[in-house]
Parts: structure tokens; C-alpha cells; sequence
């Protein structure tokens, strides 16, 4: 069983999973000088009657929402963490709604800092919690006042998790499948890949297939929390060994399951929720991040039988994605509002094989509706949707395809040798589409072979320009405003130096008085 932490920054989720297990899942040195979770921690937990079960450590930050929606699928409950001298606050409400848009049905909230607070902080913070999930599946949830510093609580939150976590029904069978929420490479033994294994039982000796692409590998170790394994079962934490696979050729997001196992395609029609308190509403043709086990990508939204969704409703939709997608009918997904960055809705997929045209027809809901009820039988397993390329589309579409997956790349964009392989049949023409991007400026060089969409610098731009201002500010304040690597940090503040828009002085920079130029007039590099 697996459950995973919840809740506002600072509100001592880490220190409560230390409290409770042992481990400090920040494990990486910038966390802990920080004193602030940037990726997923995972440690396992003890508990009666159950055994061992996995937690996953998710950011409560805001900048860090993608990091913890990439760690949520599959979760068996939450632990939510209010601090009961502070009480709920954003982050708090958004990782509830976003659970309750994945699926989750059960949890337990722990009031955290209760030694720091009041008898009437304490009261107050439990009746704002309990207003908060109202209607929601924590609404009637224990509730449990603890200390990750005294103690306080531990043993009742323990047996408030065991009692919560029994109720769970067993997992649904199927083939193995892992989002990958980790890669990484150990020395001896090569490319290790960690994420949270549903559906079926995984083997030492397996052939795996790692989707949306084509490459197949064999499962050469496994373990769980560090502990070897011949097998592991569903739903348990899994880190795999495979051979036949290069450090390079997975990413967080990919799919590993049984061969031909998975659809991929590049479009679904899904039902969509948006939340009560959404933002924004979504028209027909609005941009939005899909966020989907562990993968991360813009799609553009088409509604079906309406042209405008508002906060609150229901409806079906076409999501168009910018890059191919692995996945099963019925999988839970995300959406985010395109800019400025809010949670917006989400709900879940129902046909991978839709027919672009016709979304005003009313026969067109009427079949999702049934397929959504399991009254219509879907296409079979075997074939629709039948595999695809990377990126299919008529050859005058490569320019907007490739515009639209470098959007979705952002900041922090794969080499070009990585890209290339989505136009599988179509390098070529791939190639003169980003010649073309290049010289119009829509997309920019940040490093040989390494592009960034012109829209993601703006962007990042006007977040830096509305934070610093004209005041000077250093490497590391960029790159934690951006929530990016020092050496994607650094690769973007070089460009600007070039570009005039900011200026070097010493170890700081400050942004002159205007705008981003428009594009370079010299001829771009030409791709290998």
C-alpha cells in the first residue's frame, strides 16, 4: 500500500514522515539548506496489522505542484498536513482538490506543530480543516493532533493510518505499470528507474517496453526501499534495473509496462471537471498543462457540444497533446491553466481513439457517456488505437508541432538529439521546421543543440522583472524564483547578457529598461 503526504509548505510534512518512519526524505543538499522539499521522498512505514507500507514526501510549494502531481498517482490515501498553530492555508486547499481529481478516496489529517500551538489555535485550526473538506472524501477523516519534536500523537496517528488503510480494497489487475518519477544511473549495474508500480506483479527477468516510445528493455534487478526483490507485487514503491537501456533514453514521465500493453496516441476524449473555485473557465481552443501519472505536457482543450466550460461544470472535451501519450481508458488526469499557473480541473480519459471532427453532434456524448459506464464496449485491446508516430500530422504542421512541444518543454528543454526521434519518418522535415522557428525567433539557442520557446522566456522574464524589478539579483535567487537546475539558470541569464535584456555586474545582474529584443538577425546554427 502506498500513501502519500499532502498540505501547505512549511506545515512540517517531512519532519512529521521522519517522526514516523525514520527517513528524512530530503534527501538532496539544497532541501536540506534550504529547509524547504523540492522533489518526491520516499520512505517506508510500519504499521499494525498491515506490515510495511510506502510514503511518498511530496513539495508543498506552489512553485512545486508539477513535482507533486508527478508523485500522486496511484496512491492508496493521503496524509494531510494542517498546522495547528497556522491552519489551512492555499496549498492546503489546492493538494485536496487535486487529490479528489485524481481519485483518491481516504486519509487521515494530521495537525502538526501542536506543540507550538494554543489550546484555542488548536481548536481553531481543526474547525477551519473541518470546513475546508467538507464534501470532499476526507470530510468526517480522523483528525489527529501531533508533534514531530515531542512525540505527541505519533501512536494514535499510527493507528489512525492502520484502521484507514485496511478498509482499502485490493488493487485492480492488469499489466505491470510504472510512471517514472525518477532516473538514474548506479555505477556497476546502469540505468535505474523508480516510480510506483500498479496494475500487476513485476519479475526479475522481464521484458518491458518504455512508452510513448518503442524501446524495450529486461528488468535486471528490483527493489523495494532499497530491499532486493525477485518480484515485487502492485502497488508497492519499485525501483527497476534494466538492461538494454541508456541513462539517456528514459525520462521522468515515461511508462514502463509489458510490451504493446499500453495505447499511445496523441489525442483523447475525456470527461472534464472543473473545480467550484476554478480561476478560469475553459473555452473551446484554450492551451493547458495535462498532468498524467507522472508526465507533464500542454495539450490544447476542444469541448464537445459547448464552447465554454465555467468553474464548477461538467462536460466533454478533446484533449489535443503536444507530444504522444501512454496511457488506459479511464486513467485519472490534471489540468493546469496555461498562464498564469493554477489548477484548473481535471477528470478522466475515455476514448484514445477519437475522431477530430464533429463535436457538436449530440451522438458524439451520447457514446461517451456509455463508454464511460462500461456499456459500450471499448476498442479491443490489440488494436485501435493502433500505435502511432511520435508526432503524426500532415507535413505543413511540423513548424506548429514543433512550436507546441517546445512550449511545453518550458525552461528546460531536451537536447535536440532527443527531440528528433518524435518525427520518426519525418527528420527532414523536422529539421527545416526548426531552421524556420529559429529564424523567426520563436524559438532561441540556449546552449549547442539545446532550444527554448520564445513564450517561455517571457514568461520567465516578467515573473523575474514582477519579483526583482531593476534591483540586482544573483544566480541562485533566478534559479529558485524558476524552480530550474544552477546550470539551466545559468544557460538563460547568458542568453539575456547577449541578448541586452539583462546586465552583468560582478556575481549579480539586474534587467535593463525595456523589453526583450525581437529575433537575431544572424543565421542560426544549423542542426547535425
Amino acid at each position: 500500500m502506498i500513501l502519500c503526504t499532502a498540505g501547505h509548505v512549511d506545515h512540517g510534512k517531512t519532519a512529521l514522515v521522519k517522526a514516523l518512519t525514520g527517513v528524512d526524505t530530503d534527501r538532496l543538499a539544497e532541501e536540506r539548506r534550504r529547509g524547504l522539499t523540492i522533489e518526491l521522498g520516499f520512505a517506508p512505514l510500519a504499521l499494525t496489522g498491515l506490515g510495511q507500507i510506502s510514503v511518498v514526501d511530496v513539495p508543498g510549494h506552489a512553485q512545486f505542484i508539477p513535482t507533486m502531481l508527478s508523485g500522486c498517482s496511484g496512491m492508496d490515501g493521503t496524509l494531510l498536513a494542517v498546522a495547528a498553530d497556522e491552519g489551512p492555508m492555499p496549498q492546503t486547499a489546492e493538494h485536496l482538490a487535486i487529490l479528489s481529481l485524481l481519485g483518491v478516496e481516504r486519509g487521515v489529517v494530521a495537525l502538526t506543530r501542536a506543540d507550538l500551538a494554543s489550546p484555542e489555535q488548536l481548536e481553531g485550526a481543526a474547525a477551519q480543516t473541518a470546513a475546508l473538506v467538507k464534501g470532499t472524501f476526507l470530510e468526517g477523516a480522523p483528525m489527529v493532533p501531533v508533534s514531530a519534536v515531542t512525540g505527541q500523537g505519533l501512536d494514535n496517528l499510527r493507528a489512525a493510518l492502520s484502521g484507514l488503510l485496511a478498509q482499502a480494497p485490493p488493487p485492480p489487475e492488469g499489466s505491470p505499470r510504472l510512471h517514472v518519477d525518477r532516473v538514474f544511473s548506479v555505477e556497476g549495474s546502469g540505468t535505474v528507474v523508480t516510480g510506483t508500480l500498479t496494475g500487476g506483479p513485476l519479475r526479475r527477468g522481464d521484458r518491458v517496453q518504455l512508452y510513448p516510445g518503442d524501446r524495450t528493455a529486461r528488468v535486471r534487478g528490483l527493489q523495494c526501499h532499497g530491499t532486493p526483490a525477485e518480484a515485487l507485487p502492485a502497488g508497492v514503491r519499485a525501483a527497476v534495473n534494466l538492461a538494454g537501456v541508456r541513462l539517456r533514453e528514459v525520462c521522468r514521465g515515461d511508462v514502463l509496462s509489458a510490451p504493446g500493453a499500453m495505447a499511445v496516441t496523441d489525442r483523447a476524449d475525456v470527461s472534464l471537471q472543473l473545480l467550484p473555485d476554478a480561476p478560469f473557465l475553459v473555452r473551446t481552443g484554450s492551451q493547458l498543462h495535462f498532468h498524467h501519472g507522472s508526465r507533464s505536457l500542454v495539450c490544447r482543450c476542444i469541448l464537445l457540444g459547448r464552447d465554454v466550460l465555467g468553474p464548477g461544470e461538467a462536460g466533454w472535451a478533446q484533449l489535443r497533446f503536444s507530444a504522444p501519450v501512454a496511457a488506459a481508458p479511464g486513467d485519472k488526469f490534471v489540468v493546469r491553466f496555461f498562464s498564469p499557473l493554477a489548477t484548473v480541473g481535471g477528470g478522466a480519459l475515455v476514448d484514445l481513439a477519437p475522431a477530430k471532427k464533429g463535436r457538436m453532434r449530440p451522438e458524439r456524448a451520447e457514446r461517451l457517456a456509455a463508454l464511460a459506464q462500461g456499456e459500450a464496449p471499448p476498442p479491443p485491446e490489440a488494436a485501435p488505437p493502433p500505435p502511432i508516430p511520435a508526432v503524426p500530422a500532415p507535413s505543413d504542421g511540423a513548424e506548429r508541432e514543433l512550436g507546441e512541444l517546445f512550449q511545453g518543454f518550458g525552461l528546460a528543454p531536451p537536447a535536440w538529439e532527443r527531440v528528433e526521434p518524435r518525427f520518426a519518418g519525418r527528420i527532414r522535415e523536422a529539421r527545416r521546421a526548426l531552421r524556420r522557428l529559429l529564424e523567426r525567433g520563436e524559438l532561441r539557442e540556449l546552449s549547442p543543440g539545446r532550444f527554448v520557446h520564445r513564450a517561455a522566456l517571457e514568461q520567465a522574464e516578467a515573473a523575474l522583472r514582477r519579483r526583482f524589478g531593476n534591483a540586482p539579483f544573483a544566480l541562485a535567487q533566478a534559479r529558485d524564483a524558476l524552480n530550474l537546475s544552477r546550470r539551466e539558470a545559468l544557460l538563460l541569464l547568458e542568453l539575456w547578457d547577449r541578448d541586452g535584456v539583462t546586465r552583468r555586474e560582478g556575481e549579480v545582474r539586474s534587467f535593463q529598461g525595456r523589453v526583450s529584443p525581437g529575433p537575431r538577425l544572424d543565421k542560426p546554427q544549423k542542426p547535425d
